[in-house]
């Protein structure tokens, strides 16, 4: 399992915040999906199935958190 501090929080924010400034096309969510995915897999080398898996399943339960579906 990979572990997860600030330090990479930090680095995926700052890699969307300067994605954001170079993207020129206008997508639909599976494209967003794709430019965190680039990101996670820059910061994550090694990142395996198993470890995706669980990055899904936390991006699922943090929107569950939100849109009143948990």
């Amino acid at each position: 399992m990979i572990e997860f501090n600030k330090e990479d929080l930090s680095y995926i924010g700052n890699g969307c915040k300067e994605q954001s400034e170079r993207i020129s096309y206008i997508g639909d969510i599976s494209d967003l999906g794709n430019e965190l995915g680039i990101i996670i897999g820059y910061r994550y080398k090694d990142i395996n199935g198993d470890d995706i898996e669980s990055l899904i399943n936390g991006i699922r339960h943090g929107i569950s958190l939100t849109n009143g579906t948990h």
